[in-house]
C-alpha cells in the first residue's frame, strides 16, 4: 500500500497508458472471427497468463480485473482505501443479496455461484449470512440485514430484501470521507431514485436522496402522470446549474416523447461514467486511482460483451453503441 498519493497517481499516468481505446475496440468488433479476437487481445497483453481451461472469456476478463485490484491496492494510501473499496463493493452487494434471499428461500448457500470482484472472501460472506451474524460487514449492512430478519420472518419478499439492501449501500459509501465519492453515489442515488419515480415505484423503493428530496422527488412523480411537460423544469429550475440536471432534463424531455425508460438509464449510466472522466486530472484526491478501476471494471464488460457476441455468431450491428462506452 502506497505513503504518497501523488507519487501513486504519477505512477499511475503510465499504467493507464495500457487501457483499451475506442480504437481498439473499433478492431474487435470490425475482427472477423471469434479467434481473430483473442489473438488481438494477446497482442495487446489484456488477461495476460490466464489459466488455461473453462471459459476462455470469463478467464481473460477475471485476470485483468484480478490484476487490477491487486495494482489499486497497491497504490491507494491506506487513508483512503474505503473510497476505492466500496466501488468493488457492489460485487459484495450482489452477492449479500443472492445470498440472503436463498436463505429466505431455504437454500443451501454453499453451492452458490458469487459474483467475481467484491472485497470479502466468498466462504466468509456464506457463513456470515448463514449463521446471520453480519459483524464483518459495515455497520449499515448489518443494521440493515438485522431489520429484514425481523420484516422477512413472515413476509419473505425479494423486493424488500433488495431495496433495504440497496439504500445501506448508498448510505455507507455517502458516509465516506471523500468528495469522489460523495458526489458520485449522489447522483447515482438521484438518478435511480428518479427513473423509479419514471417507472411508478413508491417511495420504499427509493433510495437515500441526495440533491433531490423527498418532496422534489414526489412532485415530479406526479408531474409525470398529470402535467408531463413541467418535468423538466422540476428537476431544473431556471436559479439552478449543473451537469446532472442539464443531463436529466434532457433526458426526460425524450422520456415524455417515448415513455422508455431506457433513455433515462442511459443518461445516468452516460454521466457517471463522465464523473469517473472528470477526476482523472487531480493529484490531491483518490479520484483518478478510483476512475482507473472503474474504467478497468468498464473494459471488461465492453470485451465481455464483444466476445460473446463473437463466440455465438451475433453480428456486431446487434450490440448497441452506448453499452460499448470507455470511460474517458
Amino acid at each position: 500500500m502506497a505513503e504518497s498519493l501523488i507519487n501513486s497517481i504519477a505512477r499511475l499516468r503510465v499504467i493507464e497508458k495500457e487501457l483499451l481505446t475506442k480504437e481498439f475496440v473499433g478492431r474487435l468488433l470490425a475482427a472477423p472471427s471469434y479467434e481473430d479476437c483473442l489473438k488481438l487481445l494477446a497482442e495487446a497483453g489484456y488477461g495476460a497468463g490466464a489459466p488455461e481451461g473453462g471459459d476462455e472469456i470469463e478467464s481473460l476478463t477475471r485476470t485483468q480485473l484480478t490484476r487490477t485490484y491487486e495494482l489499486v491496492s497497491d497504490l491507494m494510501p491506506k487513508r483512503h482505501a474505503p473510497a476505492a473499496e466500496v466501488f468493488r463493493m457492489k460485487h459484495d452487494l450482489i452477492n449479500v443479496k443472492l445470498l440472503y434471499k436463498l436463505r429466505m428461500q431455504g437454500e443451501e448457500l454453499s453451492s452458490a455461484k458469487l459474483d467475481f470482484g467484491g472485497i470479502y472472501e466468498e466462504e466468509a460472506l456464506k457463513k456470515a449470512i448463514a449463521s446471520g451474524d453480519y459483524s464483518m460487514l459495515p455497520k449499515e449492512f448489518a443494521s440493515a440485514l438485522e431489520e429484514l430478519d425481523v420484516a422477512t420472518y413472515k413476509n419473505p419478499d425479494p423486493a424488500l430484501v433488495s431495496a433495504a439492501l440497496d439504500s445501506a449501500y448508498i448510505s455507507y459509501a455517502r458516509g465516506l470521507h471523500s468528495a469522489f465519492t460523495k458526489e458520485y453515489f449522489g447522483a447515482l442515488a438521484d438518478m435511480t431514485n428518479l427513473i423509479a419515480a419514471a417507472r411508478g415505484f413508491g417511495e420504499e423503493r427509493m433510495l437515500p436522496p441526495g440533491e433531490y428530496g423527498k418532496e422534489r422527488l414526489a412532485a415530479i412523480a406526479e408531474a409525470l402522470h398529470s402535467e408531463p411537460e413541467r418535468v423538466p423544469e422540476l428537476i431544473k429550475t431556471p436559479l439552478e446549474t449543473g451537469a446532472m440536471k442539464e443531463k436529466l432534463r434532457g433526458a426526460f424531455e425524450a422520456y415524455i416523447k417515448t415513455r422508455s425508460a431506457a433513455v433515462l438509464e442511459s443518461a445516468r449510466d452516460e454521466y457517471l461514467l463522465s464523473l469517473a472522466a472528470k477526476g482523472k486530472t487531480d493529484i490531491d484526491s483518490p479520484a483518478p486511482i478510483i476512475g482507473f478501476l472503474l474504467a478497468r471494471e468498464r473494459e471488461a464488460e465492453v470485451v465481455r460483451l464483444i466476445l460473446t457476441a463473437k463466440r455465438s455468431g451475433i453480428p456486431a450491428s446487434a450490440l448497441e453503441e452506448r453499452s460499448l462506452e470507455l470511460y474517458g
